[in-house]
């Protein structure tokens, strides 16, 4: 019996919850992969840490951008296509995706040897931080191909709500990671009271060790197809002659694709902007940043839910549902992030201690993770309503709102700080640009589903909505 859900039917929170919290479970234990290799790896030294921390994860959540973002838009064009029960075009849109994903990352591949060595310059790494992070990286990339296809395949269970069985794939994924990992990363170990043998690759192995996981995941996200246990089915050869969902997803992840890379860029500036003080600094700028990514993961479980929601009731034309799964989304993704920020907030001492850092990083860590956890529920707001508008089939407010916060509010504001107040100045302001973000972020979502009550019901004919 397929698992998926009509969300056009039944009260919206209760389907709120059952997507976002499977999702919520599935996304926190992909994203700690990059916690389990950041805290193992800091056992080998400072510079390894460095490489994996500052140096290897910034870059490498660039290229994740790319694919995560075009999910995004595969995820909202799916929705509106079930919603408007069009499943056919559904399957061969998330087809041609693949494929088209594939030739992205054979691009990726080819500019690769060129644009590492660059970045790695600019971000001032030592020859041996750079050694190592080349070593994490290239070992990475070997997973990318399977992350592609458990992200691409996933965007269609997310659109039918059918996130418990996906869940079920990212955590299989990263329990073998932890069981692995530490084979594959140390010469030895000492774990439940007996001496382990190793292979002592390093931060080799922790790249071979996340790509094995990813690989995991995509055959059981595949497995979940190949068993019709689940509304759409795969089309490994799509029909190339009708492209319209392909490219509908393009003109929505293509905006998020940008703005998802400038949470990497905006790493790679804070980063930049805390060597100016020393590596103590830029190490608790890494730490705190892993720590915020992985706390602010349930808001993007709650945005997949809001965009599986907003998508497959505005493809039916369910303007009410719509603007009421945008504002339950909105109330529980603060409400929810305020709570982890508050918990982040007392407990961060002892979260920063699993990254085993130097000494001397101690008080800036733990005075930077407490500034930015006050700011944790406006960075769930702006989440949310993002995937909310790509629900509604619009990509650009979810790079106009990430630009602004980053770009326009963030980074001078981080200049304008470090440069004439000290270290700890800088810390401020993520918090300020989130604040302000969020502000505008809740008054336009709730404007644009409001508006939706006063088109007729013949306004909109196909799944599609300009940006």
């Amino acid at each position: 019996m397929s698992k998926s859900k009509d969300l056009t039917e039944g009260p919206i929170f209760p389907l709120l919850l059952k997507i976002a919290i499977p999702m919520m479970i599935g996304m926190m234990a992909h994203m700690f992969l990059n916690i389990i290799d950041g805290v193992m790896v800091s056992r080998l030294g400072i510079q390894e840490s460095l490489s994996v921390l500052n140096y290897g994860f910034p870059f490498f959540y660039l290229i994740f951008a790319v694919f995560n973002g075009l999910t995004s838009g595969s995820t909202s064009v799916m929705a509106r296509y079930i919603g408007a029960k069009e499943q056919a075009k559904a399957e061969n849109a998330l087809g041609q995706l693949v494929w088209v994903a594939f030739g992205l990352f054979a691009i990726f591949l080819l500019v690769y040897p060129f644009i590492l060595p660059a970045y790695l310059t600019m971000q001032k790494a030592s020859p041996e931080g750079a050694a190592f992070t080349r070593n994490y990286l290239n070992t990475l990339f070997i997973g990318v191909p399977f992350l592609v296809l458990s992200l691409l395949w996933g965007s269609g269970l997310r659109a039918e709500g059918n996130t418990r069985t996906l869940m079920m794939g990212m955590l299989v994924g990263t329990l073998a990671n932890i069981a692995v990992a530490p084979f594959m990363i140390f010469d030895h170990f000492h774990f439940a009271g007996i001496d382990w043998q190793g292979l002592g690759w390093g931060v080799t192995g922790a790249g071979l060790a996340t790509a094995g996981a990813n690989f995991l995941t995509a055959l059981i996200v595949f497995s979940i197809y190949a068993r019709k246990k689940t509304t759409l089915q795969l089309r490994i050869w799509p029909d190339w002659s009708d492209r319209s969902g392909m490219w509908d997803a393009f003109k929505v992840g293509g905006p998020s694709i940008l703005s998802q890379s400038l949470i990497g860029i905006n790493v790679f500036i804070f980063t930049r902007l805390a060597s100016a003080f020393g590596p103590t600094a830029t190490a608790a700028i890494g730490i705190g940043s892993r720590l915020e990514t992985l706390a602010i993961f349930p808001s993007l479980a709650i945005m997949v839910a809001v965009l599986s929601l907003v998508g497959q009731n505005y493809g039916a034309k369910k303007y009410d549902r719509v603007e009421q799964s945008v504002r339950m989304g909105l109330a529980t993704a603060f409400l929810t992030l305020a709570a982890i920020g508050i918990l982040v907030h007392f407990t961060r001492a002892s979260l920063i201690e699993m990254f085993h850092p130097d000494p001397a990083t101690l008080p800036s860590a733990f005075h930077f993770i407490g500034i930015t956890t006050l700011g944790y529920g406006f960075a769930g707001i702006s989440i949310v309503s993002s995937g909310a508008f790509q629900g509604l089939g619009r990509g650009l407010p979810f790079l106009t709102l990430n630009f602004m916060r980053m770009v326009l509010i963030a980074a001078p504001l981080g200049y304008y700080m470090a440069h004439y107040h000290g270290e700890y100045a800088l810390h401020y302001s993520p918090l300020i640009a989130s604040g302000f973000t969020a502000l505008i972020a809740t008054s336009w979502i709730l404007i644009a589903v409001r508006n939706l009550r006063r088109l007729p019901q013949t306004a909109v004919q196909s799944v599609t909505v300009s940006a």
